[in-house]
């Protein structure tokens, strides 16, 4: 083999190896290859806004998992992809107003009724009062709240009759997306309630070993070990939670939510997951 000869073998193995490389590109991009991709994961993604929740040390929480969970369900039996958002809560109600996304864990009032279009029912919310200290009272009703202090959630309403009674029958203070924050404050006496949603929990001793056995100790502050709170004998507002868009935006994919929301129900799924979510 001459010297000439030889030189090429090199060049032509290299412009083989290109060679391969351009088949194998043209192939992935042929329909029969794309058609192996995923499905879904060429949609567009929509912003979904969720409310954020601060540890002691004022450092957002990641998203709950069990909450995740419901999400992804909605994700895949509607088909609609998810950009999951934690914000402070009245940022994420803005920017759904502005129809930038979707906003999810929001309940109606008369104010937000003019602004978005909301959901089915997606959880239905019983609003207990929470105090700390005794006496111990005996809370049965709205009207027991006459003249207090009442600590929210800052940018939450608790429905429509709370809406009608906040700043009325009693005053209202909001306060930080820190749940241990909210309950130190409580403690200190710097309000008088702390209104408390709570799902799938139906009596107030149920309630009251929740907070004690399971949220206080999952703030992990020595300021709160060992302290009690009490839970009113009953809920004194009832609520729903809903997916909302801004009128007149994401009316397809509402419907598409609508949808998963009703037949979730039917078959009992739905439930079974907003079980596992207080």
């Amino acid at each position: 083999m001459t010297a000439k000869l030889s030189s090429r073998i090199p060049m032509l193995h290299r412009f083989k190896q290109f060679a391969c490389l351009v088949s194998l590109s043209l192939f992935v991009l042929t329909p029969a290859f794309a058609s192996t991709v995923k499905p879904g994961l060429d949609k567009p993604l929509i912003k979904l806004f969720l409310q954020e929740s601060l540890d002691i040390h004022g450092r957002q929480l990641p998203l709950d998992r069990d909450l995740e969970a419901i999400l992804i369900y909605f994700e895949r039996e509607s088909g609609i992809r998810f950009d999951k958002l934690l914000l402070p809560w009245n940022r994420a109600q803005l920017m759904a107003q502005n129809g930038e996304g979707i906003i999810f864990g929001i309940s109606k009032s008369p104010e937000r009724l003019k602004l978005y279009h909301f959901s089915t029912p997606v959880v239905s919310e019983k609003i207990w009062a929470i105090t700390y200290g005794d006496p111990r009272p005996n809370f049965q009703s709205m009207e027991d709240l006459r003249g207090k202090t009442v600590s929210i959630g800052r940018g939450f309403s608790h429905g429509m009759d709370f809406e009608k009674a906040k700043n009325v029958v009693f005053q209202v203070q909001e306060d930080s997306a820190s749940s241990a924050a909210r309950f130190k404050k409580l403690m200190n006496r710097r309000s008088d309630i702390m209104l408390w949603p709570v799902r799938q929990l139906q009596r107030s001793s149920q309630v009251e070993a929740y907070l004690r056995d399971q949220l206080i100790p999952s703030f992990n502050d020595p300021a709160l070990t060992g302290k009690t709170f009490y839970v009113s004998a009953k809920p004194v507002f009832y609520d729903t939670t809903h997916f909302a868009a801004a009128n007149g935006r994401y009316e397809a994919e509402m419907e598409k939510l609508n949808g998963v929301i009703r037949k979730g129900t039917a078959n009992g799924k739905l439930p079974k997951l907003l079980a596992k979510f207080y």
